[in-house]
């Protein structure tokens, strides 16, 4: 068995969580869950963004994020403006997920940065990251794995399990996740030439 890590891409290996790590994780939990949380899901969407920007979050202007969205480490992630994060999105920001500007994300996708080396039986964590490009939706349900670009443009459908990258301007579905077809526009408002 090879100890190379070029198999896995970009892949780091993180056994070092600081105590830093954790009280900023812990004191992250609380905040989420005593004034993220419990807020309205029609309203508020300023606050929420204004408590993920102070864990370091960069989310650009007009994003809604669901209450019940989890995000594991907001200094991790990046939006762009009018950006959404649906009800029971979960974040799972070990490593940077970088989300474009009019981006859905939709109910109960799973964006996982973070897993664990199988070639070794101490099963030691990697982080690796994830890029959504601008207009792309991935749809509810989905799972998208460390180290994936999901391209300007693309439509991941539901349930999707997307381990590799996937073009740009494309419909792309299944288990694993492939395209099917180019994602053909029929009004250009907010499309790639405007």
């Amino acid at each position: 068995m090879s100890d190379s890590l070029s198999d896995f891409g970009a892949l780091r290996y993180r056994n070092d969580f600081s105590a830093a790590d954790k009280l900023r994780r812990l004191v992250w939990e609380v905040v989420w869950l005593l004034a993220f949380r419990p807020t309205p899901r029609w309203a508020l969407h300023g606050w929420r963004r204004f408590l993920l920007r102070a864990f370091g979050a960069r989310i650009g202007a007009g994003c809604r994020i669901a209450p019940s969205c989890r995000v594991w480490a907001p200094w991790n992630l990046v939006m762009g403006e009018l950006s959404a994060l649906g009800d029971g999105v979960d974040c799972y920001s070990m490593g940077r997920i970088t989300i474009g500007s009019k981006v859905a994300v939709s109910q109960r996708s799973f964006l996982c940065a973070g897993s664990h080396d199988i070639r070794s039986l101490s099963r030691p964590l990697t982080t690796g990251p994830i890029v959504i490009g601008d207009h792309a939706w991935v749809a509810a349900e989905s799972f998208v794995h460390p180290n994936v670009v999901i391209g300007e443009g693309a439509v991941i459908g539901a349930r999707s399990v997307v381990t590799q990258d996937m073009p740009a301007w494309s419909v792309c579905v299944g288990h694993p996740c492939r395209k099917i077809r180019h994602r053909v526009l029929t009004e250009r408002r907010g499309g790639p030439d405007a």
